[in-house]
């Protein structure tokens, strides 16, 4: 992952404890995986590729792991987790694949028919979204390659969410590189979210996407 420049440190809440209480809205995430992944077979990528489901599935609890302590919403961290690599069009350095899928997101929410796989559910959870949430979520796919930091605390919530997978691709996760306080994300986190990585999906809660995505996990040859 190459990052370039840097913005502004986001703006959490340093005690670690919430502004405020978030009630995560219901989301259709099968459906939602099912829109992400027509658009993975349409680039000519593999759903269970460096950048694939199993990669989503680390971001997204790695996100929902720190959406509390940064003041984020989980919600936005869910969709990202979904969305951010679902426009890939390869696993090596495709630095537009963010803002492709950042795009996409904003036909769909327009009702474009130019957003390839977009089911009625997938279209109503993106409209459904405010217009705040929308747009940190369409900032966060953008930027997640290219910034570093960012003010909006859903938005560097993702960033972190994603940089703690690097180890997948050669990379130790560099806490310089992740907006968060370091006692959100300290050597001990650094080090659990290595272990999920190198465990695949067998680490509490890994399974757990077949029933939350709806999706099958292939067995291992």
């Amino acid at each position: 992952m190459r990052l370039r420049g840097a913005r502004a440190k986001s703006k959490v809440n340093p005690s670690g404890t919430p502004p405020c209480e978030r009630t995560p809205i219901e989301l259709p995430e099968p459906a939602l995986i099912a829109a992400a992944l027509a658009n993975v077979t349409r680039c000519g990528m593999r759903p269970w590729g460096t950048h694939g489901l199993a990669h989503w599935w680390r971001v997204r609890h790695n996100g929902l792991s720190i959406a509390r302590a940064m003041g984020a919403n989980p919600s936005v961290v869910r969709l990202f987790a979904i969305f951010h690599d679902s426009h890939r069009h390869d696993d090596g350095h495709d630095p537009d694949h963010g803002p492709r899928a950042a795009e996409w997101l904003r036909e769909v929410r327009l009702s474009r028919d130019s957003a390839y796989g977009a089911c009625a559910l997938t279209r109503a959870t993106i409209i459904g979204l405010t217009e705040t949430d929308f747009e940190s979520l369409c900032t966060a796919c953008a930027l997640h390659t290219s910034a570093i930091h960012h003010v909006d605390a859903s938005v560097a919530a993702c960033f972190v969410a994603d940089r703690l997978d690097l180890s997948r691709v050669g990379y130790r996760p560099d806490p310089n590189r992740m907006p968060a306080p370091r006692h959100v994300i300290d050597e001990q986190a650094i080090n659990a979210a290595i272990d999920r990585e190198r465990r695949g999906l067998e680490w509490i809660g890994g399974r757990e996407i077949e029933q939350v995505w709806g999706v099958s996990v292939p067995k291992r040859s």
